[in-house]
């Protein structure tokens, strides 16, 4: 045991003189030397926030680890475009000397474009929005700007150029097998797509559907099956009133063994208003949303209101809430829908969520979610089996639901996050 301990206090020991500088090694750069300080606010993957590729790419200022260090907060959201492409808006919110200075940018990235030369885009937009604010400072006498004028020129393509009249298509398909001694499981999925998307009318169609089939050794002779099955086409049609009203028409059909459909068709208009101009939809969002139509099941199996087929007038109503600001981000909805041949089969839907930076370092997520379940006609008459409640093979009577999340996590130690070093990264 004592040598187990030696063992152990000689390996610490060990890693805290490897941890100090030797002589001649180089030094880590240095911090709080008069730069600029920034903290990059940005949610998402490596693709589109790559902190250490930004780094990298700036590397003449200071980057925080907490807001309240910077003197400039980047805020960096993005949103698809109809071309399969990304948006990404970039706001530059000054503070202390610079607290009366903000900027917002954006930079638009092509579809099927390699992931390098997204980042080199947008670091190339962080790079321009970070010029205001160093050229009030010390720093503005060691910068130097190149403009090339004829490369500029062959950036983009302009849209009478564009021999695709802005349609996109994108085809997608999977297959899975994962196998051990006692069970397996295939499945195949696929999708296609066509989308034409414009200021003043959006296009979308999809086809797809998906097979799984799982088998399940209980003993050496016998097994279980469990298979579930769905594919659906759907279809929307959205045009641009005004910067604030949008009208359009939604339409799908559908199979799923699951929800006990053996066809579903819906097909209705839209009315929608954003409260905020829909040109501010990668920072807030305030939607009302609402649809009519009619719906149409025919059933796999008989329902326990004995029908096999019908088709049936509904309505849904929605309200919509989305903002992201220095603080943090918020999102929520309300939906209430409801069958009009009857309207106590109905359903309200509630969701709730936020992320909150309290103080330095100290993050807060709060979700919750709520539905009462009154509409459930696709439930098939009779018990279901043993099998059919745990292999989830068929839809169940369930007249609510509910869901609740809380989470926190706490930085601290060095306000600076400069360097970059990714040795044994993820080891």
């Amino acid at each position: 045991m004592l040598r187990s301990v030696a063992a152990v206090a000689c390996l610490v020991a060990a890693a805290c003189l490897v941890a100090v500088p030797l002589e001649g090694q180089e030094a880590t750069p240095a911090t709080g030397n008069g730069a600029l300080r920034v903290f990059f606010d940005c949610e998402g993957g490596r693709g589109t926030c790559d902190f250490d590729f930004y780094r990298r790419e700036i590397p003449y200022v200071n980057y925080t680890r907490d807001r309240e260090d910077a003197q400039v907060h980047v805020l960096m959201t993005s949103e698809g475009t109809g071309s399969g492409g990304q948006r990404f808006t970039l706001d530059f919110i000054g503070r202390e000397e610079f607290v009366e200075i903000t900027e917002r940018l954006e930079v638009v990235t092509r579809a099927n474009l390699a992931v390098e030369q997204r980042l080199t885009d947008v670091a190339r937009t962080l790079e321009l929005g970070l010029l205001r604010y160093i050229a009030r400072t010390d720093q503005a006498a060691s910068i130097d700007v190149h403009y090339d004028g004829e490369e500029h020129g062959e950036i983009a393509a302009r849209p009478e150029d564009d021999p695709w009249n802005f349609w996109t298509f994108r085809l997608r398909g999977d297959a899975e097998l994962d196998v051990d001694e006692r069970t397996e499981s295939y499945e195949l999925s696929g999708e296609f797509s066509a989308d034409r998307v414009t200021d003043a009318l959006k296009l979308e169609f999809s086809i797809g559907g998906s097979y799984n089939e799982r088998v399940f050794e209980t003993t050496d002779t016998t097994s279980v099956t469990s298979v579930r099955e769905s594919y659906d086409a759907e279809g929307l049609s959205v045009w641009s009133l005004s910067d604030h009203w949008s009208v359009g028409a939604a339409y799908e059909a559908g199979h799923s063994s699951f929800e006990n459909e053996d066809l579903q068709v819906r097909v209705g208009p839209a009315l929608e208003y954003n409260i905020f101009p829909y040109s501010e939809s990668t920072r807030r969002q305030f939607n009302f949303l609402y649809t009519v139509g009619v719906r149409y099941n025919d059933y796999i199996e008989q329902t326990v209101f004995l029908k096999d087929a019908e088709t049936l007038p509904h309505h849904r109503f929605s309200v919509r809430l989305s903002v992201r600001q220095p603080w943090g981000e918020s999102y929520g909805f309300l939906t209430f829908s409801q069958f009009l041949h009857d309207p106590s089969k109905n359903r309200f839907t509630a969701f709730v969520g936020a992320d909150f930076r309290i103080f330095r370092g100290l993050s807060l997520s709060l979700n919750a979610n709520y539905s009462r379940i009154r509409d459930q006609l696709n439930v098939p008459a009779g018990d279901a089996t043993a099998e059919e409640v745990l292999l989830r093979q068929r839809v169940l009577q369930s007249g609510f639901r509910y869901g609740v999340s809380v989470g926190f996590s706490y930085r601290f130690g060095s306000i600076y996050s400069n360097v970059v070093n990714p040795r044994l990264d993820r080891f």
